[in-house]
């Protein structure tokens, strides 16, 4: 089963099919995922290995074992919030959030979302991570900018009365 349906590359049943415009900016390996639906729902879901993709537009997991109730996962950029790096004291980091639910999309409400980095690269997503975030927070903020006074509308001279003084002056002496 697909949760938030991956779409894979022709002939290929684990890379993902990219969005238009979309770029994978990095691959991690060794990841566990858990993905706990909040109430009204009791939907979880778990794999204990898989790889993940950080793109531009969304983070895509997709599970390496066999059997497993679930294939593959996607969050866009924009429905993962609350996101935290977790450092315990026993086992290996964790990135931790809450995903929202899309239309159509195959988690029925939020849900707490624990991605596990078992053989590192950790920091490394957090890093991009976090640019990523601050380049749509950017985008973000620069297309809510109102300009509140507008610019005087531009009236082209029409006879010497409007020419500015000494005009005649300094056009004679070129």
């Amino acid at each position: 089963m697909s949760i938030n349906w991956v779409t894979y590359k022709e002939g290929s049943l684990k890379e993902p099919f990219l969005l238009e415009n979309e770029c994978i900016f990095a691959r991690y390996d060794g990841i566990a995922l858990s993905l706990m639906c909040n109430p009204p729902s009791s939907k979880s879901w778990a794999s204990t290995q898989g790889c993940m993709y950080l793109t531009n537009q969304r983070i895509i997991y997709i599970t390496e074992e066999e059997n497993n109730t679930f294939s593959d996962f996607q969050v866009p950029i924009g429905n993962f919030k609350d996101t935290k790096l977790n450092q315990p004291f026993f086992g290996a980091n964790y990135y931790s959030g809450v995903a929202t639910p899309v239309k159509n999309g195959g988690i029925p409400s939020e849900a707490e979302v624990k991605l596990q980095f078992n053989e590192g690269g950790i920091f490394h997503f957090v890093e991009c991570w976090n640019r990523l975030i601050q380049r749509y927070q950017e985008v973000d903020s620069a297309s809510r900018v109102q300009h509140l006074d507008l610019l005087p509308p531009y009236h082209r001279p029409s006879s010497s009365q409007d020419q500015p003084p000494h005009y005649d002056e300094a056009t004679n002496q070129v």
